[in-house]
């Protein structure tokens, strides 16, 4: 039997980072109206989400141009648990844990340290991040996008961080890989290849977008898909 297997981080009021905070509302309730409607904002890079080229590339595509073939498909899960606080994932880490990574794969990258750190301050300041050839060994493996369940850019950590010193994205995003970010659950994966599905609201314009994230197990979807929009 197939099963499925939930990597979204829950978003809560009052979350956020860099100053940007998660805000719901509910202006229509069920004492006024008989019903009830709610609203929310966050930043599009918080939580669970899915990276835009335009995130790093000004002429890059926006996440509404996103191609859902990229976000959907086989996936092969790179066992990098021993890789914890300020661990740098090389790419010789990745080409001897990752040899079942076929071209056209999202490769699925997991240390636990959202399941360990998240809603802290460590998670973003202490984590394991990818090191620049560990994103060369990425792109050179032909994977089309990236699961991520700690902060890939070291840059980011640092305070007032600048777009072109992020040589990770740069190198990732400029290859039309894309980034699916702050994944967790990894662990709840039991095999070392599944599928995954990533879908991120089509904000049309934006340069991310939250995404429910699933991983499925147990069947296969088809490698190439036919996208009616």
């Amino acid at each position: 039997m197939a099963e499925l297997v939930d990597l979204s981080i829950p978003v809560r009021h009052g979350e956020g980072r860099l100053g940007l905070e998660v805000a719901f509302e509910t202006p229509y309730r069920f004492e006024a109206c008989g019903w009830r409607g709610s609203t929310f904002s966050m930043f599009c890079h918080y939580a669970t989400h899915v990276d835009a080229p335009n995130h790093f590339l000004a002429d890059g595509n926006t996440i509404d141009q996103a191609p859902l073939d990229k976000l959907i498909g086989p996936a092969a899960v790179i066992e990098l648990a021993d890789h914890g606080r300020a661990a740098a994932i090389s790419g010789d880490a990745l080409e001897d844990r990752g040899r079942h990574a076929e071209p056209g794969d999202i490769a699925v990258l997991r240390t636990g340290w959202t399941d360990a750190c998240w809603g802290t301050d460590r998670f973003w300041r202490e984590g394991p991040y990818l090191a620049p050839d560990g994103a060369d060994w990425l792109v050179e493996r032909g994977v089309k996008a990236v699961v991520y369940d700690f902060a890939e850019e070291y840059e980011v950590r640092k305070p007032g961080f600048r777009g072109e010193d992020c040589i990770v994205h740069h190198r990732i995003l400029s290859r039309d890989i894309y980034n699916i970010e702050y994944v967790h659950n990894l662990a709840a994966i039991a095999r070392p290849r599944c599928t995954i599905i990533a879908l991120p609201i089509k904000l049309v314009g934006l340069d991310g977008a939250p995404a429910r994230v699933l991983a499925l197990e147990g069947a296969e979807l088809p490698t190439r898909f036919s996208i009616r929009n």
